[in-house]
C-alpha cells in the first residue's frame, strides 16, 4: 500500500511568507531607528573645549546616531590622544537624547623647564607650557587658570614637552602628588612649591615656613596635623618637622631660623 505524498506548501505562498518576514523585519528596524535616532545631545563637565568641539568628537563614535546602541555599548570612551581629555560618559536621557559628561584633565603640579612652567597631570603628562616671565608679568591667557598650581622642585626630567609623560625614575611619585593635591583643597592650605628631595621625601614651602612631610607614609594624618598648626606659623620662618610622625607623636619640633 502505497504512502501518500505530503504536499509542501506552494512556492508562491512560500515568497508571500518571506516577504512578510522580511517586511515586519525591516518595519522593526526602520521604527527603531526613528524611535531612538539621537537629536539632542547636550555636553556637561567641559571647560576647556566648547560644548560644539565635544560634540564633533563624540559623534564621530559608532553607534553615535542611535540613543539606545549609544548608551549601551560606548557608555565610557576613552581619549588618550587628547591632551584635556581624559574620557567622556554617554548617559540615556530619553530616546533622543543623551547627555555627555566630559572628564577632564587638569593640572596637579608643575616643573621649570628651559625658561617655561610645564603643567603636568596625575599621569605626569604635560598638559600645557607658559613662558615664565609670561606667569610672573601675568600676560598669560591661562595665568590665572593656573595661578594656584604649585611649583615641583626636584622633580627630574630630561624633557618637558606638551602631550609627552615627564620622565621620572618611579612613576609613583605622580600618585603620591595627587594625593597631596586631594589634601591640599581639602584642608585649604596649597604651598607655594612642593620640594621632592632624591629620597622622594617631600617639603612644602609657605613663605617662609617649611613642613617637612618626609616620605609618602601616612601623609593624610601629617597634612591634618600641619593644617592645624599652619596658621600659628605662617609669621614665622623655620621648618615644621613631620618627617617621623605616627599616632603616638605628642610633641611636633618646630624650628625657628
Amino acid at each position: 500500500m502505497g504512502h501518500k505524498r505530503k504536499r509542501g506548501l506552494p512556492k508562491r505562498k512560500k515568497r508571500l511568507i518571506r516577504a512578510s518576514v522580511g517586511g515586519i523585519i525591516l518595519v522593526g528596524v526602520l521604527l527603531f531607528i526613528s524611535i531612538f535616532y539621537t537629536t539632542n545631545v547636550q555636553v556637561e563637565g567641559n571647560e576647556r573645549y566648547t560644548e560644539d568641539e565635544i560634540k564633533r568628537m563624540v559623534m564621530k563614535e559608532p553607534f553615535s546616531w542611535n540613543t539606545f546602541l549609544m548608551s549601551r555599548f560606548k557608555r565610557h570612551i576613552a581619549y588618550n590622544n587628547q591632551t584635556f581629555i581624559d574620557s567622556v560618559d554617554v548617559e540615556y536621557q530619553n530616546h533622543n537624547s543623551i547627555i555627555i559628561h566630559v572628564n577632564e584633565r587638569y593640572p596637579i603640579g608643575y616643573v621649570e623647564y628651559e625658561g617655561k612652567n610645564c603643567y603636568f597631570d596625575k599621569n605626569g603628562v604635560v598638559l600645557q607650557t607658559m613662558l615664565k616671565e609670561e606667569v610672573e608679568q601675568e600676560t598669560s591667557d591661562n595665568y590665572r587658570e593656573y595661578a594656584d598650581v604649585p611649583l615641583i622642585t626636584g622633580l627630574v626630567s630630561d624633557k618637558a614637552e606638551e602631550g609627552a609623560k615627564l620622565k621620572v625614575k618611579d612613576s609613583r611619585i605622580f600618585d603620591s602628588i595627587l594625593e597631596l593635591m586631594r589634601m591640599f583643597d581639602k584642608y585649604g592650605v596649597r604651598p607655594d612649591s612642593v620640594e621632592l628631595s632624591e629620597h622622594d621625601e617631600f617639603t612644602l614651602h609657605y613663605g617662609n615656613v617649611r613642613i617637612a612631610l618626609g616620605k609618602d607614609e601616612k601623609l593624610e594624618d601629617k597634612m591634618t596635623r600641619a593644617a592645624a598648626i599652619l596658621p600659628k606659623i605662617l609669621n614665622e620662618s623655620g621648618t615644621l618637622h613631620l618627617e617621623d610622625y605616627t599616632n603616638d607623636t605628642h610633641n611636633i619640633i618646630f624650628d625657628k631660623d
